[in-house]
């Protein structure tokens, strides 16, 4: 217990020894019907009633100054001191800081000033709660610093010391005063906090708060000029809607200024619907549902309406996305046939044999033509499962036979029937190139048919038709 609670209480023993001291004599009258004959005084029973209660009123302060945060017993105190037909005195110490307090109120400047001044008179209200100035003029400083949830706090607690009589007007006005102020200023930082970030979450806080102000917050003028451009461009969207992307972002531009206009938002879905944007037109008349409840059944089912036609949009988009799926997957399949037959015909054109060709010349070989000598090319080609191979230069004497084809591989002989030459039989062994346009292999010399006698590399060339 502080010192100034000891001496608040020292200072109530006397008063309340003072209230319970015997009444002065009486009359012999009186004092024959105090032996029975008559009931004691009203005015003695008050006196009576009024001692017990300053004697209860100082035990609860002698507790309520250990526990200034009680609140139950502060309105234990509050309800007794209104009780009393005579009001207790208010302790000097807290007097003397009350008018200090005032004096250091008057010179504040700054919301931290105003804020210690509100604490003052705080600490002045525990010193005796029943002292209801101190309660309004904390509710005042805290206003002064614009805190005012503490100017509530405290206004209701003057309001609740107050003694009956008092006119109750001026407190119920600086309440409404308070509120609305206070409205204001929760809605100025919620407005900040969309701005900074624009969530859903904050558009519709600023939309609530918007709603409980009286009158509710102006338009700004930024936002007007948007919502005039975004009605003059959307008449003209009926016309023309390539108009229409600016129309929707012109009203949004307006409603990030003024998220709390609804017609803003009732205009903004009738043009979010006309593009075709049903979800977004169902996500606006959501937010104008807050704002204007009263339209709710037209709203309502202006929203039933929207569902529907996002479900035909959705189903009519989905089938267009599978009819062009399948004609992706046919055009793929044309694109992935003509791959087939391009490598097919490229494979066809490289894997055989068959063809024109001519010979490049080395030395020792015995074979004709060349690349300036077309009327000497070789023409291999089959028939009915038979090879052949035919020269117009061939040097007279000598036969190609024994032809035979495997895979990329060509094999055939030179055969002589003229005994002058020293050899019978020339071995010819060809490789197919990957690209099908050579014919490179060894030619082997044998003698009489069987003693190889040697060989040369050999290479013929596709000539293109």
């Amino acid at each position: 217990m502080n010192t100034r609670s000891i001496l608040f209480r020292l200072m109530l023993f006397p008063l309340v020894g003072t209230v319970a001291l015997p009444a002065p004599a009486q009359t012999a009258t009186s004092s024959a019907s105090t032996q029975g004959t008559s009931k004691p005084s009203a005015s003695h029973q008050q006196s009576a009633a009024d001692a017990a209660a300053r004697r209860q009123l100082a035990a609860y302060l002698a507790d309520f100054q250990t526990h200034p945060t009680d609140a139950a017993l502060r309105d234990q105190i509050v309800a007794l001191a209104k009780s009393m037909n005579t009001p207790p005195p208010i302790p000097q110490s807290a007097e003397t800081d009350y008018a200090q307090t005032t004096a250091q109120l008057r010179v504040a400047t700054t919301p931290d000033a105003f804020k210690a001044a509100a604490k003052l008179y705080e600490q002045v209200a525990v010193q005796a709660p029943w002292f209801a100035d101190a309660d309004y003029s904390a509710a005042t400083a805290y206003a002064q610093a614009g805190d005012f949830e503490g100017a509530l706090r405290n206004l209701a607690l003057y309001q609740a010391a107050v003694r009956p009589g008092i006119d109750p007007h001026n407190a119920q006005q600086f309440a409404r005063d308070l509120e609305h102020q206070q409205a204001d200023q929760q809605f100025q930082l919620a407005l900040q906090q969309f701005k900074a970030n624009h969530t859903d979450a904050s558009r519709q806080q600023v939309i609530r708060l918007a709603l409980a102000m009286d009158p509710p917050p102006d338009i700004p003028e930024e936002a007007r000029a948007y919502y005039v451009r975004a009605v003059v461009l959307g008449d003209a969207a009926v016309d023309n809607p390539s108009y229409q992307k600016g129309v929707i972002d012109d009203y949004k531009a307006a409603l990030l200024i003024a998220p709390w206009w609804g017609e803003a938002y009732r205009k903004l879905s009738s043009i979010q619907k006309a593009a075709g944007q049903y979800d977004d037109a169902i996500a606006t008349l959501n937010l104008y549902l807050l704002l204007q409840p009263s339209d709710a059944r037209e709203t309502q089912d202006e929203i039933y309406r929207l569902s529907a036609l996002a479900q035909i949009a959705a189903d009519t988009e989905a089938k267009m996305q599978m009819e062009e799926e399948q004609r992706k997957e046919e055009q793929q399949k044309i694109i992935e046939e003509q791959k087939k037959k391009q490598m097919a015909d490229a494979q066809g054109a490289n894997g055989t044999v068959e063809g024109r060709w001519y010979e490049i010349p080395s030395a020792g070989d015995y074979f004709v033509g060349g690349l300036d000598k077309p009327q000497c090319d070789y023409f291999v080609s089959q028939k009915s499962g038979r090879w052949t191979i035919k020269n117009s230069c061939g040097r007279p004497g000598w036969v190609i036979d024994k032809i035979a084809v495997h895979a990329r591989v060509l094999s055939f002989k030179l055969s002589v029937r003229d005994p002058g030459f020293a050899f019978s039989t020339v071995a010819v062994n060809f490789g197919l190139s990957a690209d099908g346009k050579t014919l490179e292999g060894q030619e082997t010399i044998y003698d009489k048919g069987f003693v190889p006698l040697d060989n040369h590399p050999v290479q013929w060339i596709r000539r293109d038709e």
